[in-house]
């Protein structure tokens, strides 16, 4: 996916049922989100407020033609690409209020940024500085992103917070050296599943405007000694031009459920109002209007089995 346009997430009015948190953040540039120095300069976003569709899509008993196993392994992949939808549109949201003195003057805020959902579903946004051994937050505030962008008064999981700031730092320090190596620029996604697990996701850029990477994602977890890497989709790295006009196609390089980065793209151009459809050897995917009557999205995944 290129990196010039921000996401479009369409607002839900019914929120999840599980109403669970779906924290997302990034650190600034000194210790978070790094990418190859030859990465194309962002292009501004346009000030919007955020409206994101609640990031836990369940999986529906099949109807499709498509197998139990698949519906449950793609709903879980779609999660993660609705969480990176998610950060994709709150973070340069966030940057642009902070640059705004929403937080306090422009030089003296914190750097570090954060968004997530409440228990009641809201979206949030906010800042914080955080010491070396990442112990606990300073200075973290935070606003709703609906509305007016009041101040936020509920209960924040600092804690929680601060261990995906450490994680997503730790995987950046990992995965720099050799995704510079390769001239791939990158973004770390911080994405929490429904487990409680925090993951850190890789989620590679495109290196020049008009074109889209499918593929190429990697994920990682905290471990022990570091940090454990959990999926490894390097390798299927493939930049590709992406169309005028017409239908965007994705083909994914896995056997079954596509990629995260290419449900995510698939959202990405879906929302830009393009005609995308995704396919592996198992199935063609594509989002089509409807209400997801689980989570109040506006587009459900349609699919076509490959026989």
């Amino acid at each position: 996916m290129t990196n010039s346009t921000p996401w479009i997430v369409s607002n839900a009015r019914m929120r999840s049922r599980r109403a669970l948190l779906f924290p997302l953040l990034a650190l600034g540039s000194a210790v978070l989100v790094t990418g190859c120095a030859s990465a194309p300069k962002p292009a501004e976003v346009p000030s919007t407020p955020v409206q994101m569709a609640p990031p836990e899509p369940v999986a529906p008993a099949p109807t499709d033609g498509m197998t139990p196993a698949f519906t449950e392994a793609f709903a879980a992949a779609d999660l993660r690409a609705r969480s990176i939808a998610f950060y994709q549109q709150c973070v340069p949201t966030v940057a642009r209020l902070r640059a705004a003195g929403r937080f306090g003057a422009a030089a003296r805020a914190p750097r570090a940024i954060f968004c997530e959902r409440d228990a009641e579903g809201v979206p949030i946004g906010g800042v914080f500085d955080v010491d070396s051994a990442f112990k606990a937050p300073r200075g973290l505030t935070a606003v709703r992103l609906d509305g007016d962008r009041p101040k936020y008064t509920g209960i924040l999981d600092t804690a929680a917070i601060v261990s995906r700031a450490k994680l997503a730092r730790d995987v950046n320090k990992v995965v720099t050296p050799v995704w510079a190596k390769l001239k791939r620029p990158f973004t770390v996604v911080p994405v929490t599943v429904a487990s409680g697990t925090h993951e850190a996701w890789v989620i590679p850029r495109a290196t020049r405007a008009g074109f889209f990477v499918m593929g190429g994602d990697a994920a990682y977890v905290s471990a022990a000694t570091g940090v454990s890497q959990t999926v490894d989709h390097t390798k299927t790295w493939m930049q590709i031009a992406l169309p005028a006009r017409g239908q965007v196609r994705i083909t994914s390089a896995e056997p079954s459920v596509a990629a995260v980065t290419d449900l995510a793209s698939a959202r990405y151009y879906t929302e830009l109002g393009r005609d995308v459809t995704v396919t592996t050897a198992a199935a063609t995917s594509t989002l089509v209007p409807g209400l997801d009557p689980t989570t109040g999205a506006r587009v459900v995944w349609k699919h076509q089995p490959i026989r």
